[in-house]
């Protein structure tokens, strides 16, 4: 049995960023972004012709873009992206919180 501080409660802007990574995995947008670095050469020429309209903006809380990483490499990947699972606990967020995220991103 879960504490109340180890529930998986996330508050409407939490829920709301895990949303905006799961579309944002769906469409493939996040992969240049997942990092931090600088996209391909390709990818940076498509971004030239096409326009960046695929790309995400990252989000301008740290705590929600730590949900947003997690979410868009957890998804995409269909297995626990466990390089970003420190970023979500050093913002905060506990275990359970962590594994409820994860469930809904595979």
């Amino acid at each position: 049995m879960t504490t109340p501080a180890t529930e998986p409660r996330l508050s409407s802007l939490e829920w709301s960023a895990v949303s905006i990574a799961l579309n944002d995995a769906a469409r493939c947008g996040c992969a240049a972004t997942l990092r931090g670095r600088e996209a391909s050469l390709p990818v940076r020429i498509a971004a030239m012709v096409f326009g960046r309209s695929q790309r995400p903006n990252a989000l301008a809380d740290p705590k929600l873009e730590a949900i947003r990483r997690f979410v868009c490499a957890t998804s995409r990947r269909r297995a626990l992206a466990s390089e970003f699972v420190a970023p979500l606990a050093e913002q905060g967020f506990n275990q359970a919180q962590i594994d409820a995220i994860a469930l809904l991103s595979v």
